[in-house]
């Protein structure tokens, strides 16, 4: 008897915590539901901490001034440095758009005529972004604003760029790029577009 009755003690709480756990899955569901705006808005804040907008002074300056997209932008800066200005890479690139010496001298010789700053400049976040923002806009325009193949050159390299298009095994119509050799540049590219599309998404497509 005693034995029956334990049995049967044990079923009955095995079935009241199937009930119980039943009654929490439909409450989670449920909140979920009806607060799909609270969830979508802290998941936004979340992905925002990750994808600031720091230094949005000189990204939107410069970005309107010659004629680039802040986001791609902003993706450059958040690849290349993840937004610490005075990082300097083993090749030798600087700050937050990691540009290299000889290309920023060059670089202002193009828009300036004259070089008036010296590499310790590039770790000031106002002259880097203009400048990398310029680089940015030539590439561009060197391609035509195929934007995939100006984002390859800016971590490839325009002479590769330029080689991969005439070579059939990485472009077929010389204009755009079936592949990228280079895995580093590859990734890059990735990683840039992707970057990008965020910042679309976080802070401007629902302006």
């Amino acid at each position: 008897m005693s034995h029956y009755t334990k049995t049967g003690r044990k079923g009955h709480g095995c079935c009241g915590g199937i009930v119980a756990l039943f009654l929490v899955v439909v409450a989670v569901f449920s909140l979920l539901f009806f607060c799909t705006d609270v969830f979508s808005g802290l998941k936004d804040k979340v992905m925002m901490y990750f994808y600031p907008q720091d230094y949005s002074q000189y990204v939107t300056q410069y970005a309107e001034e010659y004629d680039v997209d802040e986001a791609l932008v902003y993706a450059v800066i958040k690849t290349e440095s993840g937004f610490r200005e005075d990082v300097e890479s083993s090749v030798g690139a600087i700050g937050l758009m990691q540009i290299m010496p000889d290309t920023f001298e060059w670089l202002q010789t193009l828009s300036d005529s004259e070089v008036t700053y010296t590499e310790n400049d590039l770790k000031n976040p106002q002259i880097n972004i203009k400048y990398g923002t310029y680089y940015l806009s030539f590439l561009l325009d060197h391609y035509d604003g195929r934007e995939m193949l100006a984002i390859a050159a800016y971590n490839g390299g325009v002479a590769n760029v330029d080689k991969w298009l005439k070579d059939t095994n990485y472009s077929a119509d010389g204009l755009t790029l079936t592949d990228i050799p280079y895995e580093e540049t590859k990734n890059y590219v990735e990683r840039v577009e992707d970057a990008k599309n965020t910042y679309k998404t976080l802070y401007y497509d629902n302006k």
